[in-house]
């Protein structure tokens, strides 16, 4: 096949392939991953990098309710995390199907020991990835955002490993489109899911009362069926969650509702009915 080199860019068989990463500062600890890894293809793609953290109106403007948003030749909005095989096949004037994550969730709870997520230990909650993120731990917790909280949020562990976890950041950092305010704390994500048993559920609700000193209600971002960027939704309203209706519909891919719950209700009672 011939290929036809302008600027850095290469076109293969014609296909001009350009991509526009939109992503959320180090939230997740794969962004850095992806980053360096899109980086490496920018000599056959056309790549751009958009930091949404300082830009709500962009993350408004294209409806990102995740920490990082793909979206191929202005067109192709892509979710899961980016890898070598997708970027190939993008070389080659392929688009490989974005196929949404949805395992069966077991709702046994299992509670090993549950202790606070800090900046020193987060190299542990950083394993909810699967893989070794040394690299990405020390770009997500070198943030300047987390040396202002102490806790980060709470892991379930076992024997030094990794059952589950949830973190969280005042809602006033969050640059999606959701209502925010200094009495209200933003799930940014929870962890890990398994067929049989519910890790997830205890560091939950520890969380919960450790946040009702400070803040009024939690909201998160679920999606309906899968567990990308958080849920499903029945495992939030098992929780208590309220659903706040749909932000987001993409197609063939989630449904993502906005959930909500009161954790502190002498504050809530108060300004309701003052």
């Amino acid at each position: 096949f011939m290929i036809l080199y302008s600027s850095q860019i290469i076109l293969l068989n014609g296909v001009f392939m350009k991509i526009d990463f939109y992503y959320w500062n180090y939230m997740c600890p794969l962004n850095h991953e992806m980053i360096e890894l899109l980086k490496k293809y920018q000599e056959k793609i056309e790549i751009y990098f958009h930091d949404i953290t300082e830009n709500k109106k962009l993350a408004i403007q294209l409806r990102i309710f995740f920490p990082t948003l793909t979206i191929i030749n202005d067109t192709y909005r892509h979710y899961s995390p980016l890898t070598a095989s997708f970027l190939d096949s993008l070389c080659e004037g392929i688009i490989l199907e974005d196929v949404p994550y949805t395992p069966k969730l077991g709702r046994k709870e299992y509670s090993g020991t549950i202790i606070p997520i800090t900046r020193e230990n987060y190299r542990l909650a950083s394993c909810c990835t699967g893989k070794n993120c040394l690299d990405n731990c020390i770009k997500k917790i070198s943030n300047p955002l987390f040396e202002q909280f102490p806790i980060l949020g709470f892991m379930n562990i076992e024997h030094n490993t990794l059952l589950g976890g949830v973190e969280y950041i005042p809602s006033t950092f969050v640059p999606y489109d959701i209502p925010v305010d200094k009495t209200t704390a933003f799930i940014t994500c929870i962890y890990l899911s398994d067929t049989k048993y519910d890790y997830k559920t205890p560091c939950l609700r520890v969380l919960e009362k450790y946040l009702s000193n400070e803040y009024n209600r939690i909201l998160v971002v679920s999606d309906e069926t899968g567990v990308f960027p958080n849920g499903d939704l029945k495992f939030f309203k098992e929780n208590g969650y309220d659903d706040l209706g749909i932000l987001s519909s993409e197609e063939n891919y989630c449904t993502l509702h906005l959930m909500s719950k009161y954790i502190n209700w002498d504050i809530h009672k108060t300004k309701k009915y003052s």
